[in-house]
């Protein structure tokens, strides 16, 4: 046999050495428990708990880290609707540490059997609010709560309402999202302003002119309609 066909030979040999001898050194790792689990951190939980990410994780201690599935991992713990990031790093030789961002409550949506339910800044629902986790944020009503578009322009509003003078957020209970009918906002003391499905912004500052206005004159407003885009409707308390 020639030298050039000596050289992959050679090369064989090697690659199957090297091969039998990492799987020497797992084996001898596994048998020794070298790498075992003896520590396993979670951080950033507070609406959820410690074991309910461990749960979802898969991990235990005193088993091996050698064959870790980090990306597995994290697929199974992110499937939980209230963590929205996951980190996760293997500390040799026996820790690990799980680092995970909470998906934030935007809203509150009512759901099919009108129960109140958690809902992100982009419309996935977390799950049913209670006391516990607080239950003080706009609620979103109507058929257009799962339509992007009608999340959007409410979403306007109650950035617009954030620093408002005359109708701040905390006024605010109830954001109907209608798909024919557009954006209705409800105050606590049970005023009304319909928006329409358009031009949001250039209609929220309309609103304040006019809340100004009937202030400026003692009156104080039941009603607003400024769906149209040339005219509005007021109504005013009794």
């Amino acid at each position: 046999m020639t030298e050039k066909g000596l050289r992959p030979l050679h090369a064989l040999i090697l690659l199957v050495f090297i091969l039998s001898l990492s799987t020497v050194i797992v084996l001898i790792c596994l048998h020794l428990r070298i790498f075992d689990i003896t520590e396993i951190e979670v951080t950033g939980t507070k609406r959820i708990t410690e074991k309910e990410v461990l749960k979802r994780s898969g991990l235990r201690k005193n088993e091996s880290t050698i064959f870790f599935r980090e990306k597995e991992i994290k697929e199974e713990i992110k499937k939980c609707p209230w963590i929205s990031e996951v980190a996760i790093k293997r500390h040799l030789p026996h820790k690990v540490t799980i680092q995970i961002t909470e998906a934030a409550p935007f809203w509150l949506a009512v759901g099919e059997d009108g129960e109140l339910l958690y809902m992100t800044v982009t419309g996935e629902i977390l799950g049913k609010a209670n006391f516990e986790y607080g239950l003080d944020f706009p609620v979103l009503v109507g058929d257009g709560v799962s339509n992007d578009d009608l999340l959007e322009k409410a979403l306007e509003i109650r950035r617009l309402a954030i620093n408002s003078e005359v109708l701040n957020l905390k006024e605010i209970s109830e954001i109907h999202v209608d798909a024919v009918y557009g954006i209705s906002v409800f105050t606590i003391d049970k005023r009304r302003v319909d928006f329409g499905g358009g031009n949001i912004t250039e209609k929220w500052y309309k609103m304040e002119k006019i809340i100004k206005y009937t202030r400026k004159i003692n009156l104080m407003e039941q009603y607003i309609n400024i769906s149209s885009e040339k005219q509005g409707i007021v109504e005013f308390k009794l």
